[in-house]
């Protein structure tokens, strides 16, 4: 458990091989591991059998070689200088709880060691945010005189912990600094560093501290926190702490839009032979660079270019641009002294991400064993409601912490879910794996409801229980009723009960009643609008609503749901912003809160952004008929434009900025400090890069939400650009981004250190994200292991498998097909995968042109070989008196002309064709979109 920044002492332990960076045979699957395969660049994955099925095995190993914990380790020391030698007693104090000692008995050559040793639980009296957070904590603080630490930038030191039974075991240590700047920050992240330790040996502990103010050091202080034990584990533990130094280094870097110096920024996961592939270098490179394959153990030069270079907002870059490559293999890039790792060229590139993001689940699964993590846990863990209590164990814990979350739980389950449907028979095993896994999340959603609107909404939870119920670790959360939780589990209810309908009726028909009462809750729950905050508000809750009522649809062809689902979208269309402002540089596409328009949509944490689009396409796709059709398609493609714009602004990475603040939302000074730094769009307007955050920051979750909004519109729309945009997210995620990291761990290379320090390192992990630091719009990544930011968490990895259902599934590439109206389960073969024909596309052209408030248009249609019998053409913002509604019936073949007048010149105008309800063969036209 080496990789928050650890190593361990190469021969401290007889039984341990001369590898800094070992793992537990246990932590890497032990023999449950199979023979395996090999991805494009040669990196294995184990494949194990369960019931006959070829399934990996989990928990899956980590390439720990690959880290940047590992990288960082092996980094010269150019100067060093000891800090203490544990001489002076008297510097050292213990805070809180526990006892201090010193020693003799264990400790590095040349020192002495300070003992901290503590009981795993206490009364609860030290608890700081009851319930379920730890109680308290023990540690030991070595106090310094206010000295300058400025000329060394990394922390050195050992620790030897003792802690019987545990499977994971962490640790943090804390720089006081009280200069100019004082350090911990008032968020309590800067200056907090948390690792993991291998149990029963020195581990070797470096932390690099160049981006912390430390003019003025007083104090090092070395944290446990006391988070009970696990199954079977000591309620004791010892920790000896001995070779405090500091260090010179060459540092990371940590801050800033360039290219790391000397680093590649490229998608470490690979490209598709069809897909756009660029990478991204510092402006002080060579003028050429080239690629290299490995072919036969030599790697062979296939390809030469100059170097693209390119000033933006964000600085001078250097673009490496190799679309031309097209042939599977794995390459490299060269330029100057630089060689990146292999990555490779295929068609399921993304497939490692798959399984390790469904690994990143299974490791966090709650209520049983999970080798090398945890024992069975949280029997005695409890929601509250009207005298009734439910133990609520199960589904997965949230993040770094032990947590439960409903909607962060339902939307796993139905991306799984959504993935598992889309993906072809080819894949399975995979779609096997991506049920099971859901199912697991399923019961969690079902077994925690009380009956009657209430349920675990949110349950904080951060410390091991003895499983005893009546004892005094018990913790007890109370149920929420709101509609957000409840439309959401009813997204997830209703699309396993029409999956799981031929494979197992009694979930089904369990799954369908629940599904049924949760909508009706949360609809009479809601009303007129919700409640405005910065987890949600009332446009996200209705196009939850949307999409309930369309799964609900789809899962028992009542019509009820789509005239609810039709009520809300219109809600939701009132939110939205259709008419160019009177801004310096207009904007418009995105949402607001709510219809009253106090407030624009944005969100500082846990993203919904994608909810709106994904709710109207899945309306568009049950309800071909309704009249409201065309103003639903526009609204779509209002937002995907937005979502063009405003990543322009973060050029050449085509990260999806944050969105539009409005300076008069919060009286905050916090909140106007970080506004005033994105670009200005008008007095009152700033287009930020990053979110408005405080204390939680990190945009992986918020970012892959709006990368969901993209990929969905791409998918309606047939427009590579949108789907080359969100692939963009995904590779920003995957190694294209500043700091040329893999923010997943165990994918690709150079990934940092996450804060899990109850769950240990998991392959698959996803961190909250990139943050920025203090009130700027520039991207910070530290190193430096502490919550949020670099906390791993479930809401990011289920917005990785969503966004796969659009971009990894073959409907994706447009070789399958989507069909307006469908109702009931999915046509599945033996294994439960889709079995969907592909139908030839007829050749449907749509010219228009536009004159003052007039269209003219021709809509050209040439039927396919599979005998077209009909097309429908949808209008927006058009009054066409040849058709006698918004929408109309074309003739399978041949042209017809349209004449229209423009209802109001200040939106768009849009004109689709849909052939026989094929959603995935429709052209449109739009005009008037700036």
């Amino acid at each position: 458990m080496s990789g928050m920044g650890v190593h361990e002492a190469a021969g401290s332990n007889p039984s341990v091989k001369d590898d800094k960076i070992g793992r537990d045979d246990k932590r890497d699957g032990g023999d449950r591991r199979g023979m395996g395969v090999k991805n494009g660049t040669g990196e294995k994955i184990g494949i194990g059998e369960k019931n006959g099925r070829s399934l990996r095995a989990f928990p899956l190993p980590i390439p720990e070689e690959k880290s940047a914990a590992c990288r960082r380790s092996r980094k010269p020391v150019l100067q060093s200088v000891a800090i203490d030698r544990m001489e002076d007693e008297s510097v050292w104090e213990l805070v809180e709880q526990g006892t201090m000692s010193f020693t003799d008995e264990r400790a590095r050559p040349g020192c002495r060691s300070v003992r901290l040793e503590s009981p795993t639980t206490s009364d609860k009296s030290y608890q700081t945010e009851a319930p379920g957070r730890p109680h308290g904590k023990a540690s030991v603080l070595r106090r310094f005189p206010g000295e300058d630490w400025s000329g060394y930038n990394r922390i050195r030191f050992w620790v030897y912990p003792t802690l019987p039974g545990f499977r994971v075991v962490s640790m943090s240590v804390v720089l006081h600094n009280e200069g100019e700047e004082r350090i911990p920050d008032a968020y309590l992240r800067e200056g907090i560093h948390y690792f993991l330790l291998k149990p029963d040996r020195w581990n070797e502990v470096v932390w690099e501290i160049a981006h912390l103010p430390r003019d003025r050091v007083t104090g090092l202080e070395f944290v446990y926190r006391l988070q009970g034990s696990d199954d079977g584990a000591t309620r004791h533990v010892r920790y000896d702490i001995s070779g405090l130094e500091l260090q010179i280094v060459e540092p990371d870097y940590a801050e800033g839009w360039p290219v790391a110096p000397g680093s590649v920024a490229y998608c470490h996961s690979g490209y598709e032979p069809g897909a756009a592939k660029t990478a991204l270098v510092g402006s002080q490179v060579p003028d050429r660079f080239r690629i290299v394959k490995e072919e036969g153990g030599e790697t062979v030069p296939v390809l030469e270019k100059p170097v693209e270079r390119r000033e933006t907002a964000l600085g001078s870059f250097g673009v490496l641009i190799f679309s031309e490559l097209r042939e599977p293999g794995s390459y490299r890039i060269e330029i100057g002294d630089t060689r990146t790792e292999p990555f490779p060229i295929g068609e399921r590139v993304w497939e490692s991400s798959l399984w390790k993001t469904l690994n990143f689940f299974y490791c966090l699964r709650c209520g049983t064993e999970v080798p090398g993590i945890h024992g069975v846990c949280h029997r005695d863990f409890l929601c509250e409601h009207d005298g009734k209590r439910i133990v609520i164990n199960g589904g997965w814990h949230d993040a770094g912490d032990l947590s439960q979350g409903l909607i962060n739980t339902a939307e796993a389950v139905h991306a799984m879910l959504d993935l598992a449907d889309a993906l072809p028979a080819s894949d399975g095993a995979l779609a096997e794996r991506l049920r099971e896994e859901a199912r697991w999340g399923l019961e969690w959603v079902l077994k925690t409801r009380f009956g009657d609107g209430y349920r675990t909404t949110w349950a904080t939870m951060d410390l091991w229980t003895d499983g005893i119920l009546g004892t005094a670790d018990d913790e007890v959360c109370e149920a929420g009723n709101d509609p957000h939780s409840n439309f959401t589990a009813a997204i997830a209810e209703a699309a396993a009960s029409r999956i799981f309908r031929s494979s197992d009726p009694i979930l089904a028909d369990r799954c369908l009643t629940a599904a049924r009462e949760d909508w009706a809750f949360a609809l009479k729950a809601f009303g007129d609008g919700g409640e405005e905050s910065e987890w949600t508000a009332p446009v996200i809750v209705a196009s939850a609503g949307i999409s309930a009522s369309v799964e609900l649809y789809r899962a028992t062809g009542e019509a009820e749901f789509l005239n609810r689902a039709a009520e809300l979208a219109g809600f939701v269309l009132d939110c939205q912003e259709r008419r160019m402002p009177e801004w310096d540089i207009p904007l418009r596409g995105f949402y607001y809160a709510s219809p009253e328009r106090r407030r624009l949509l944005h969100f500082p944490h846990r993203g919904h952004e994608q909810a709106p689009t994904v709710a109207l396409i899945g309306l568009m796709e049950a309800y071909p008929e309704h009249p409201g059709w065309g103003s639903w398609y526009a609204a779509v493609v209002l937002h995907s434009e937005y979502m063009k714009s405003i990543a322009a602004y973060a050029e050449p990475y085509g990260m999806l900025s944050a969105g539009v603040y409005d300076l008069e939302e919060s009286e905050s000074p916090e909140y106007r400090d970080q506004a005033l730094q994105g670009v200005r769009l008008s007095e009152r307007h700033y287009l930020r890069r990053f979110p408005v955050w405080y204390a939680m920051r990190g945009n992986t979750g918020t970012g892959l939400s709006q990368a969901k909004a993209v990929s969905a519109a791409a998918r309606l729309r047939r427009d590579e650009s949108l789907r080359a945009l969100a692939r963009l997210q995904l590779e920003w995620t995957v190694g294209r981004n500043p700091f040329a990291q893999s923010l997943m761990y165990g994918e690709g290379h150079n990934f940092s250190p996450q804060y899990s320090a109850t769950s240990g390192d998991i392959c698959g992990s996803l961190p909250v994200g990139i943050q920025t630091r203090k009130q700027y719009d520039v991207p910070y990544w530290p190193v430096q292991n502490c919550y949020n930011a670099t906390e791993v968490w479930v809401h990011p990895s289920s917005r990785w498998l969503s966004l796969m259902a659009d971009l990894y599934a073959p409907e994706a590439a447009g070789t399958e097909g989507r069909k307006t109206g469908k109702t009931g389960e999915a046509e599945t073969d033996a294994n439960g995968s889709n079995v969907k024909a592909a139908p030839a596309s007829p050749d449907i052209a749509i010219e228009a042109t536009i004159s003052g408030a007039e269209l003219e248009a021709e809509i050209r249609v040439v039927g396919s070989r599979e005998g077209l019998t009909s097309c429908r053409v949808y209008l927006y913002n058009l009054d066409a008196p040849s058709l006698p509604a918004a929408e109309a019936e074309l003739k399978a073949s041949g042209t017809t002309a349209l004449a229209a007048k423009i209802r109001d010149p200040g939106e768009p105008v849009v004109i689709v064709v849909v052939p026989d309800g094929r959603l995935d063969r429709a052209r449109e036209w739009v005009g008037l979109l700036n």
